[in-house]
């Protein structure tokens, strides 16, 4: 259906109607920048991101995903990386249709869907995060959440994901596969650096509110688009 909607609004021309299109990472503007009717008209401005309250919560011993449960999120593959680390405790937040998937795997603690305090309480407490997607994902709220909670994140290279850490600093990233997964959870969960990247984690913002606006007023009265 969304590949026909494609073709339709195409055939019909209508992205020559925008003024400007936002996008959420640098990948989604390069590849929109493609579009012979966008490629004068995207703007990169990242999603807008609260800074949570600062992090008083101890770190406990586990490794946290929290997101969809879904084949695109590389669910399936992290699950054998768990199954794989049985002296690693992983704690998994949210839900989809590969829940099934976490039952019977004992070092894995499914909390299900949470928000507000309760999320950022389990985000704060953990060593790192995973977000492992293995689709090309744009702009991914989990990231940037984590790291500006003081986690920081083992990230996947696809889509805008390596944009949002910084490598050494905030994060890791490794190809999503399940062999080199499991070698670089082992090697993080092994060494101190989770703890050596809190501050610079707790230091990191990502876009804010007054970004969009003071980028839309410019367009509204009539300049140019680009940035």
């Amino acid at each position: 259906m969304g590949a026909a909607e494609n073709l339709y609004w195409n055939s019909r021309k209508a992205y020559r109607i925008l003024d400007a299109v936002l996008c959420p990472s640098r990948f989604m503007k390069q590849k929109l920048d493609g579009h012979p009717d966008l490629a004068e008209k995207t703007i990169f401005r990242r999603n807008f991101v609260a800074a949570p309250e600062p992090a008083a919560a101890e770190k406990e011993n586990y490794v946290l995903y929290f997101g969809r449960y879904s084949e695109e999120k590389g669910i399936r593959t992290v699950v054998n990386v768990c199954k794989a680390l049985p002296e690693i405790s992983f704690v998994f937040a949210g839900g989809g249709p590969l829940e099934h998937l976490l039952e019977d795997v004992p070092n894995i603690r499914n909390v299900g869907f949470l928000n507000g305090e309760a999320l950022q309480s389990t985000i704060q407490k953990a060593r790192f995060s995973l977000c492992l997607s293995q689709c090309h994902d744009n702009c991914p709220f989990s990231v940037m959440e984590s790291i500006m909670a003081g986690t920081p994140v083992l990230g996947s290279p696809n889509g805008g994901i390596p944009e949002l850490i910084r490598e050494g600093e905030t994060g890791w990233i490794c190809p999503a596969e399940e062999e080199n997964l499991t070698d670089a959870v082992k090697r993080i969960w092994n060494s101190k650096e989770p703890e050596m990247y809190r501050d610079a984690c707790l230091q990191t913002r990502f876009g804010d509110l007054t970004d969009y606006v003071q980028k839309l007023l410019v367009i509204y009265q009539g300049g140019e688009p680009h940035g």
